[in-house]
């Protein structure tokens, strides 16, 4: 597709490096399935291998098509790329070096959108869509995709590669006909967001071009729907410089942030009921309640801030949903605003099973019902028959406490990772950064959010260019995957020992 782009643009050179992109990806694909075609099914553990090494694979491969159109591109061609009127420098050539084209593409799978592109409409079409494109698929998920697609296993074998990716949700009784419904859902879903931002653009900017305003529209709906975060301007979603423009956007993440399956739901229910019913639905709409006035109140007094209300609605919206379309120079905010927008918003994300970042809205809830939990059992009989609710689904003792646990776990695995690369970004960042922003980078990076407080650049240290990958790599897997990979290559082969 951005290959058929970049032709149509003219834009001979990227269309040369994505046919480069294409036959390396075709190739080692077919020597890796040469080599494993007779290989057993997947058990759990392999499953988690095959998501961590299957994703940073393609966050490799990925890079190719940047590096390549950066090489091969001559200068007069990619100046062409620069809108008339500016004489920086096309950000097309950062991508010569390898490490960011890396960064690009490990951004663009894990739907995080952080970017190497300082003026991104100086890339090319072809590029930008390619930008684009790579979140939309990476927010389903490459591993749903080959399932509902490709010849793959079914039963236990495909639902353990279905698990590795962070679903646990079956529509359906086969995990194959699960995937294929919610890719379709996937698709309706950014059909139906394209054309209402292709609209209300025209509405809002008639003198945009309608060319201009189509190809945002597709761009913006998948990095959108993703919660991907790419634009296609400089200054993301500021760059239209239109309040209405905003405000048009924020649908447009918020329905990302929200269950594949409880779309499926109201599809099948004909109702929007199940949007209520669903219990991270619920806590989404609360926290957008509370979190979005609090914001603007700290916002208030930060003299950098020219509007609170507007900028707190959007990056509250943006950060929440993991999104990561900005409109606000958060580099300017106190400390204060920086750390409740962490803490408050990207750390969460929104729910699982949609295509957000983050820890999880439902995560979140076990561990709030977990310390009512801890409070109601004193003034209980030790061998009391208790049972739980989580969302619809009723639970007895023993299985609450593991639901609990596992939320628990893996929150503080994920807050120790936060922090731990947080401290090693300090070492290796500009001084001239506080902790607040530190920490705000590695909140986003880890959170696959997308939002910048500045550190992310082409000048930043090269080892904190990798700490960010790593982070994004492991935060979009949920941890898990890439520790049973790290275990089992310091383990050797087999299934690592207790």
């Amino acid at each position: 597709m951005p290959l058929l782009v970049s032709l149509g643009y003219g834009e001979m050179y990227s269309a040369l490096a994505f046919l480069l992109g294409s036959g390396t990806s075709a190739a080692l694909g077919a020597l890796g399935y040469w080599t494993c075609r007779d290989a057993p099914e997947a058990t759990q553990w392999q499953g988690m291998l095959v998501a961590a090494t299957g994703w940073l694979a393609v966050a490799v491969v990925g890079a190719v098509p940047l590096t390549a159109a950066a090489h091969l591109t001559p200068p007069e061609v990619a100046q062409s790329f620069v809108p008339a009127g500016e004489s920086y420098t096309p950000s097309l050539y950062n991508f010569k070096n390898p490490l960011h084209a890396f960064f690009e593409s490990m951004s663009a799978f894990t739907t995080t959108g952080l970017t190497m592109s300082v003026h991104e409409p100086s890339v090319g079409r072809g590029v930008l869509l390619y930008r684009s494109l790579g979140p939309w698929i990476g927010g389903a998920g490459m591993i749903v995709l080959a399932l509902a697609i490709l010849r793959t296993p079914s039963g236990t074998a495909g639902f353990s590669l279905y698990q590795a990716e962070g679903r646990s949700t079956k529509v359906r009784p086969n995990i194959v006909e699960t995937t294929r419904v919610l890719w379709r859902v996937y698709v309706g879903l950014t059909l139906g967001v394209a054309v209402y931002l292709a609209v209300g653009t025209f509405l809002i900017l008639p003198d945009y071009g309608v060319a201009a305003t189509l190809f945002d529209a597709v761009n913006h709906a998948m990095t959108g729907q993703s919660t991907g975060g790419f634009s296609t301007l400089d200054d993301s979603i500021a760059g239209y410089g239109s309040y209405a423009m905003d405000v048009l956007h924020i649908p447009a993440m918020l329905l990302g942030a929200v269950a594949l399956p409880v779309y499926y739901g109201i599809l099948e229910t004909r109702s929007v009921r199940a949007l209520w019913e669903d219990v991270q639905a619920r806590m989404f709409g609360a926290m957008l309640l509370v979190g979005t006035p609090l914001l603007i109140a700290l916002l208030w007094t930060v003299p950098a801030v020219a509007n609170p209300v507007r900028e707190g609605l959007f990056q509250f919206a943006t950060a929440l949903s993991t999104t990561g379309w900005q409109t606000s120079a958060i580099g300017d905010w106190s400390d204060g605003a920086v750390l409740f927008i962490v803490f408050g918003a990207m750390i969460v994300g929104g729910s699982a099973g949609a295509t957000v970042g983050g820890i999880k809205l439902v995560r979140i809830y076990a561990l709030v019902r977990g310390v009512r939990w801890q409070i109601v059992r004193a003034f209980l009989p030790r061998h009391a028959a208790v049972r739980f609710r989580m969302g619809k689904r009723r639970l007895d003792r023993d299985a609450m406490h593991d639901e609990i646990s596992q939320a628990a776990v893996l929150t503080g695995l994920y807050l120790f990772l936060m922090m731990a690369s947080a401290v090693a970004l300090t070492y290796l960042i500009d001084p001239s950064y506080s902790l607040a922003d530190i920490i705000f980078e590695s909140a986003t990076a880890q959170g696959t959010v997308g939002l910048s407080a500045g550190v992310t650049r082409p000048a930043m240290n090269a080892w904190a260019e990798g700490i960010l990958i790593f982070q994004m790599w492991i935060g979009r897997l949920e941890i898990f995957p890439v520790f049973v990979l790290l275990r089992s290559l310091l383990a050797g082969t087999g299934p690592a020992r207790p």
